[in-house]
């Protein structure tokens, strides 16, 4: 299989119509982890044919709201090629990731290198490892998501509507770790690579939605979205993570 670069064309044009349109803007929901509970705001929306998110994490406790990690992630929308049509898809494009450890502010900016094939990874931080630039290599796939960008990464490339319509299977595609490297060192068995192996598969309708379970590194990751897309809950259970509505609680199997 060729690498996605040269399948990608630019265009606004596709003969696939996906179903459901999750709305574009800020949602908040509550987040919880091993350390505590927290508030955690997506935002996401399209601009001049790019695909814009932006996430914070932010500790509420206290006086004052203080951001713990917050992240802007940018993908090209565009098209690729499928036998005789062509389908609209989104690639990687650009990212920048903040995270503040012990009050020490750690950055990592990512953005595609066509020409090399490659994501120049940038990386600003108190430790002498975690400084300087890189270049790696994309591995052979056809899709590519920035993890804190799944949700519209899936819907964009049609994965959601064909893991709904063929429950039975699954469908690969690639994580692209924007945190990197910092979440190999929060998170456990997450690899230590830039790139990760990932699969979608249909889970099942719970109370009207459906529900995805994303598999990468070996992990579960269920996503619960309305039958329009729009992201309602996520449960990373063997990280201990959940995301949901204020007020709600993640079910696991039902």
């Amino acid at each position: 299989m060729k690498i996605f670069f040269f399948l990608f064309f630019l265009s606004s044009c596709s003969s696939a119509i996906l179903k459901g349109l999750p709305r574009e803007g800020k949602t908040t929901y509550a987040y919880s982890d091993e350390s505590g509970s927290f508030r955690f705001v997506r935002e996401s929306k399209k601009i001049d044919k790019k695909l814009v998110t932006r996430t914070q994490l932010i500790d509420t406790k206290g006086s004052q709201a203080k951001a713990l990690e917050k992240s802007i992630i940018v993908s090209q929308i565009g098209s690729i090629k499928s036998k005789n049509k062509r389908l609209i898809t989104v690639r990687p494009l650009a990212s920048e990731f903040t995270v503040w450890l012990e009050g020490k502010k750690y950055l990592s900016k990512m953005k595609i290198n066509s020409a090399s094939k490659s994501m120049t990874v940038t990386l600003d931080s108190p430790e002498p490892k975690w400084q300087g630039t890189t270049e790696i290599k994309f591995p052979r796939g056809k899709y590519f998501c920035f993890f804190s960008q799944i949700p519209e990464c899936l819907y964009h490339n049609y994965l959601l509507v064909l893991a709904t319509e063929n429950q039975t299977q699954q469908f690969d595609f690639y994580v692209v770790w924007d945190s990197y490297p910092y979440v190999q060192d929060q998170l456990t068995k997450v690899g230590k690579n830039l790139f990760a192996s990932a699969s979608i598969k249909f889970d099942g309708e719970i109370k009207g939605q459906y529900r995805y379970n994303v598999e990468v590194e070996g992990q579960m990751i269920f996503y619960q979205f309305t039958k329009s897309f729009d992201l309602v809950k996520v449960a990373w259970v063997s990280q201990g993570i959940t995301i949901a509505p204020p007020g709600e609680e993640i079910v696991e199997d039902e």
